[in-house]
């Protein structure tokens, strides 16, 4: 077993101006903006990135797509698909899992932005017992709100981590989990939000194609041209 030896004075202070002048030079997970508590992300980014999407899954609810350059498959059990890189077998990391359950949230039957804090104390206390290495944190993609988390696992003695973003919409959980090697996470972290971005529920475009302040005025424009339709109302074919 290595030695461990007590550094002198001298030492620690060269150490520390060693470690100082990476961390501003480096680009780590300390760097990073708008991922953490709250972090937003617009889609111009991710957009580029989503791939094909796949035919509508858990009953036509929703739809989802493989990053470019990423394939689909259906490895049965609890998960409803698991997204990995092409050629990549189907048990191998990285990958990416969707798994979707009936909501037992009390009160949320969709994420909002005025219940998304709620949603994350309660999903903060599901997991307790997993100990995760970030607590469950609000984290929004696209205005879909999420509840983030991460924790880690040991596979053939190596430790994985597994970030995981989870919603609720239409009263049903869906969940995705990164599942990548240690050293290999920062490369790959992105790969869950490109997936996350590119869900599509159903009833997600109706309230957008018709915005509710515009609601009123078109309303009113069959009422006005009414009274010009009578004299066709008893024609036949």
């Amino acid at each position: 077993m290595a030695r461990i030896r007590v550094l002198g004075r001298s030492a620690w202070l060269l150490a520390g101006l060693v470690l100082f002048t990476a961390g501003c030079a480096g680009s780590g997970p300390a760097g990073k903006t708008g991922t953490g508590a709250g972090g937003k992300k617009t889609g111009d980014d991710l957009a580029s990135k989503i791939g094909d999407y796949m035919p509508p899954l858990d009953g036509g609810k929703l739809e989802i797509a493989a990053p470019k350059g990423w394939d689909w498959a259906n490895p049965g059990g609890g998960v409803l698909v698991a997204f990995k890189p092409k050629d990549a077998e189907i048990n191998a990391l990285p990958r990416v899992l969707l798994s979707v359950a009936d909501s037992d949230f009390p009160g949320i039957d969709d994420v909002t932005s005025s219940n998304v804090e709620e949603f994350v104390r309660q999903v903060a206390g599901s997991i307790a017992d997993q100990k995760p290495k970030e607590s469950a944190r609000a984290y929004t993609l696209n205005g879909r709100h999420f509840a983030r988390y991460l924790v880690l696992g040991k596979r053939r003695n190596q430790v994985v981590v597994q970030q995981a973003l989870t919603t609720v919409a239409g009263s049903r959980v869906y969940t995705l989990r990164l599942e990548a090697y240690q050293a290999q996470f920062d490369k790959y972290e992105s790969v869950l939000d490109v997936i996350a971005a590119s869900m599509k529920f159903t009833g997600d475009e109706e309230p957008a194609a018709v915005p509710p302040t515009e609601q009123p005025k078109e309303a009113d424009a069959p009422a006005v041209s009414a009274p010009e339709e009578p004299p066709e109302k008893g024609e036949s074919p």
